[in-house]
């Protein structure tokens, strides 16, 4: 249990460059590291003014969360079943789905410091 605990306050941040460019409504893909050597991908996404980071790896069937203009504005999509999900939340949107597992956002100086 304490290490759990422990756990959440010592996670490091990712700084992004350059995050803070991106348009109210729109997500971008980042790779962080080598997906295939243990890495990460996220999509980062602008939501009511605030910068959101969600994991790319849809939790329904493995999925992957795509990039470019959020649907109505607000959320990001996974092409696989046009499941929607909400990146400040992961909450899925009008169907029986795990939730997408998000990450703790901060802008600093136009960069994004994502906390993995």
């Amino acid at each position: 249990m304490f290490s759990k605990l422990f756990g959440a306050f010592g996670r490091k941040p990712v700084v992004i460059q350059g995050a803070g460019k991106l348009a109210e409504g729109q997500s971008k893909r980042v790779e962080l590291g080598d997906p295939l050597a243990g890495g990460l991908e996220i999509v980062l996404a602008r939501v009511g003014g605030k910068l959101c980071a969600v994991d790319r790896l849809c939790p329904h069937e493995g999925g992957r969360i795509t990039d470019g203009p959020l649907v109505n504005g607000k959320f990001v999509v996974c092409p696989l079943h046009n499941y929607k999900f909400d990146p400040a939340t992961g909450k899925a949107v009008g169907v029986a789905c795990a939730d997408a597992k998000t990450y703790r956002v901060e802008e600093q100086d136009g960069d994004a410091r994502v906390f993995v």
